[in-house]
């Protein structure tokens, strides 16, 4: 597939996803998933992006196809180290983890789970 001129090409990864489930009422940073538009040439196209949020879940509720989670909000998770992070105090987990450890809670707060691939 050749795409905008002689021999270039836009390759497109899709990003791991995760689906959060409340434990408790919290507040998490996580990237949020979007478009955003990208000069390619003499093209505008619109291409995968992320942005960072603060998502507020009550006890049992689930947000599903989030990108990275960083962590909570300090004041739900008052005990937890909170680092600053660009202006933005965020509550880190104190262990590290990666998609093969999931699902797993955090704090008690909340659980992550690979998404699904659709």
């Amino acid at each position: 597939m050749e795409m905008f001129g002689r021999g270039a090409y836009l390759f497109l990864v899709r990003p791991m996803q995760y689906k959060v489930t409340a434990l408790r009422d919290v507040t998490i940073r996580a990237k949020v998933p979007g478009t955003a538009p990208t000069r390619v040439g003499d093209q505008t196209v619109m291409v995968p992006s992320e942005r960072e949020e603060w998502i507020t879940l009550r006890a049992g509720e689930t947000r599903e196809h989030l990108g990275l989670i960083l962590g909570a909000h300090p004041s739900s998770a008052p005990d937890a180290l909170a680092m600053n992070v660009d202006g933005v105090s965020i509550a880190f987990p104190d262990e590290s983890w990666g998609p093969e450890n999931l699902p797993k809670e955090f704090f008690g707060l909340y659980r992550i789970e690979v998404q699904p691939e659709v």
